[in-house]
């Protein structure tokens, strides 16, 4: 799980990704572009709307308007005949009949008395008097022309709207009634309205209480059944309260706008509102145009659904490329920077990119690196071949230090202090003759002078070159001035050794001797110890020197950079020695804890050492 999320870390935080981002935030304003005119084709959808719904109640109050015009002009007709005039049953319903026959729209035309009774029918009525239909009542009053309420037919259950017009007598007195009824149904067929609706559109006219006045759906699409009326009209809403609350309260509150509806709906649907004068139905009247969300918009929609997979098929192939390319011309580039990199960090100066150098950003990169590392290499190779000659030089310099050493020491030790030894029992002699009574304190001044004199060529042939470590060996040697050492302060020494059956190196006796020389010295010095130990040890091919003690202790970085600076090479001179040795040194120490001194030589015996040179 730790290296999954590693890896996606790895991913997310990668440069391929970035630049795959980059290409994508590229992108944006163009899919930002296509949704601004997504929206606007939208806005100028709803704008056409507007102007359709305007259409639609120009074309229904032109056809109400034509219906009304020639009912009056029909009911004005059959009102002036004579059959009509005499209240003739027979007649009339003759006359009717035949009127009838060439205005087909009309569901029933019929004559009626002063009191309601039915004089004739076309249709035959199931009910022998209408005095209690609204048409009737109204043209009583109004002596004119009258446009009556829809109402349900009792013969077929359709909606059928009742016109009237009153029959007037040769001396002007109403003696009857003429009226028309419309069947809606064959009027909506008639109508030019359906065929102006778009597909799954519906046009609807409700009045202020809600109800119902005209409701059209568009005709039968090529293939359905035309017979079926209920694509062309569906009576079952005309004359009743519309079914939708929300349609009805929102129809009255923006009769002129256009609004969609709730999300919560199934079928989201956008209407839009028009205020008409409808002649079918007194008072305000709105009419309805509806139609489905996804059919307004379904041009909008395809093209922006279009667009969108031209855009995501185009990113999608930019994006396959931009993978490919940024593999190619990106990563592989930036991948050998950073191995390239790291093993340099790692000291190896020999790597190079491998890259053709480029004209580009990134060859001009690799191929600076390159330079770089090349230079490096050389300026390592010229360091290292001048370390080498400064350590040549200084192993040199060492060599020729401690045979110079080794020379004087022998010299103090064989001339001066063999001359002094002479001149000691020459004082003796003459001391111990009868003549010298008088010079007696002088001779003994003289002897102690050259005792003191003797003893200190002695200890300077001893710290010089200390004969012991090249007659002895290290051990003896080391052992021998530690002792020395503490005593001269009065300090307790510990020396521990692991048997070495073989002579070592001169090299390393001499460097491993001067190292504790040098660390005892300063604890003599500086420590104020009470306890000093020194310890010699073999362990993996190395021989090991440890020098501790109880004193003071000291900073080590800031005693090595005083001794940096020139201030004092003890440090310095340690660390040099096992170096040219071939070894190493480390300083550990506590103020008020003491200090240790840890330096580690090559375990190389005198034999293994002329056996290689002899072999070179």
């Amino acid at each position: 799980m730790t290296g999954f999320l590693s890896l996606v870390r790895q991913v997310i935080s990668g440069l391929r990704l970035r630049l795959l981002l980059m290409m994508l935030l590229a992108c944006a304003p163009l899919v930002a572009l296509m949704l601004h005119g997504a929206w606007d084709d939208r806005r100028r959808a709803q704008d056409a709307w507007r102007s359709e719904v305007r259409n639609i109640s120009q074309i229904a109050r032109k056809e109400e308007k034509e219906i009304v015009d020639t009912t009056r002009q029909l009911l004005l007709a059959v009102s002036e005949l004579q059959a009509v005039k005499s209240l003739d049953a027979e007649n009339a319903g003759q006359s009717l009949a035949g009127i009838h026959q060439t205005s087909a729209r009309y569901a029933n035309l019929g004559l009626l008395t002063i009191s309601g009774d039915v004089v004739a029918s076309v249709a035959p009525s199931l009910e022998s008097n209408l005095s209690g239909h609204n048409f009737f009542k109204r043209v009583l009053e109004r002596r004119t022309f009258i446009v009556g309420s829809v109402t349900f037919s009792s013969r077929s259950g359709n909606p059928h709207l009742y016109f009237g017009f009153p029959v007037r007598s040769n001396s002007e007195h109403i003696i009857g009634v003429v009226y028309a009824e419309l069947d809606l149904n064959a009027y909506c067929r008639d109508s030019e309205i359906p065929r102006h609706l778009p597909k799954d559109t519906t046009w609807t006219e409700v009045d202020e209480k809600g109800k119902v006045i005209a409701f059209y759906n568009p005709p039968p699409q090529i293939g359905q059944d035309k017979q079926k009326p209920s694509r062309a009209f569906v009576s079952e809403k005309v004359g009743r309260k519309i079914a939708d609350p929300w349609l009805l309260t929102n129809a009255w509150a923006h009769v002129t706008g256009v609004i969609e509806s709730p999300d919560r709906l199934s079928d989201p649907k956008i209407y839009a509102f028009v205020p008409i004068r409808n002649r079918f139905a007194p008072g305000d009247v709105v009419g309805i145009l509806a139609t489905p969300r996804k059919s307004l918009f379904a041009d909008t929609d395809r093209a922006l659904a279009r667009n969108l997979t031209g855009v995501g098929i185009a990113v999608g192939v930019a994006l396959m490329l931009g993978w490919i390319g940024s593999s190619l011309l990106v990563l592989r580039p930036v991948k050998a920077l950073v191995r390239s990199s790291a093993q340099l960090a790692y000291g190896d100066l020999s790597v190079r990119t491998g890259l053709k150098p480029s004209h580009d950003e990134l060859g001009q990169l690799t191929h600076a690196f390159d330079q770089m590392a090349q230079a490096l290499e050389a300026r390592e190779q010229e360091h290292q071949r001048a370390s080498q000659k400064l350590q040549v030089l200084s192993h040199r310099l060492v060599e020729v230090q401690e045979a110079e050493r080794r020379h004087i020491a022998r010299e103090l030790h064989d001339e001066i202090g063999q001359s002094l030894t002479a001149a000691e029992m020459n004082l003796q002699a003459a001391l111990q003759s009868p003549r010298a009574a008088s010079q007696q304190k002088r001779l003994e001044e003289s002897i102690q002078a050259v005792e003191r004199v003797l003893e200190q060529v002695h200890d300077l042939s001893l710290n010089l070159r200390p004969s012991m470590l090249d007659d002895l060996g290290l051990e003896p040697a080391l052992r021998w001035y530690t002792h020395r050492q503490a005593a001269l302060i009065g300090m307790r020494a510990e020396f521990k050794a692991e048997p070495i059956d073989e002579r070592l190196d001169p090299l390393i006796e001499t460097a491993c001797f001067r190292v504790a020389q040098e660390a005892l010295t300063n604890v003599v010095r500086h420590a104020r110890a009470h306890l000093v130990k020194v310890e010699l040890r073999r362990n993996n091919g190395h021989l090991h020197l440890s020098v501790c003690d109880d004193g003071v202790g000291f900073d080590v970085n800031s005693l090595h950079d005083e001794a940096v600076r020139g201030a004092s090479l003890g440090l310095l001179s340690m660390e040099e020695r096992t170096s040219l040795a071939g070894g190493g040194i480390d300083f550990t120490s506590v103020a008020g804890a003491g200090t240790e001194v840890h330096a580690w030589f090559p375990l190389v015996t005198r034999d293994l050492q002329s056996r290689s040179q002899s072999n070179e």
